[in-house]
């Protein structure tokens, strides 16, 4: 079930002992996939057009009990992977990505794994290709440990072997030495502009290197060879 802020068809309840009779059914201005159905005069629910259009139901249509709950088990699949797919096109996502947005929805198990494997069937979701442009766009944006990748990768609730085995084909031409110093060349060049202290300035790069994740024995490294490059320069 889902709750919002418009009345839905999954909170809905038929009136016992009284016909539920469809007095009308107006086509929604803002969604026009949705509708309103009224029954004896009053607003009742609102639906997807879909469903509408799959039960075929009309203004004078009775609404018995068995048939309510069809409605109700298929409008509330309908929602659930417009609200997915809705949520994939803003950007790629990862399975628990979607599984906790249909969560706080309130949809039902059984529909959340329903409408992700249509989703992961139809390739709006996929893991690997995730990891894949995920691990590819950050490496872009600024040079970052295998540690800090995996890390956020793990967060967004992705394998940890797959994680492990993607970033092994994408540090085949790369280490992380590699990575700590492209990393670090930049930040140090300003250091040594505005850092005049050279206890403070190393602090500073270690603190720096850290908060990209990388390991106390890789920063160690590019240190050394940092100083070595100043020593050389001055000599």
């Amino acid at each position: 079930m889902r709750k919002t802020k418009e009345a839905s068809i999954s909170q809905y309840r038929l009136k016992t002992g009284e016909a539920s009779i469809i007095t009308a059914i107006t086509y929604q201005k803002r969604d026009k996939l949705r509708a309103s159905v009224f029954i004896a005069g009053e607003f009742a629910f609102g639906v997807n057009v879909a469903t509408i259009e799959k039960f075929r139901f009309r203004k004078g249509d009775e609404l018995d009990a068995i048939l309510f709950e069809k409605l109700r088990d298929f409008d509330n699949r309908v929602s659930a992977k417009r609200i997915a797919t809705k949520f994939l096109n803003t950007r790629r996502r990862t399975e628990k990505e979607v599984r906790d947005k249909l969560r706080t929805e309130k949809f039902e198990e059984e529909i959340i794994s329903e409408v992700l494997s249509d989703v992961k069937n139809t390739g709006l979701v996929d893991d690997e290709a995730f990891t894949r442009a995920f691990i590819h766009d950050k490496r872009i944006a600024k040079p970052v440990s295998s540690r800090q990748l995996i890390n956020e990768l793990r967060k967004k609730g992705l394998a940890k072997d797959t994680i492990e085995n993607i970033l092994g084909e994408a540090d085949g031409e790369e280490t992380e030495d590699d990575r700590a110093m492209k990393a670090a060349t930049k930040k140090w060049e300003q250091l040594l502009r505005r850092e005049n202290d050279e206890r403070k300035r190393k602090q500073k790069l270690i603190s720096f290197l850290g908060s990209r994740g990388f390991e106390y024995a890789v920063i160690k490294d590019v240190l050394r060879k940092l100083d070595a490059e100043v020593e050389e320069e001055y000599l």
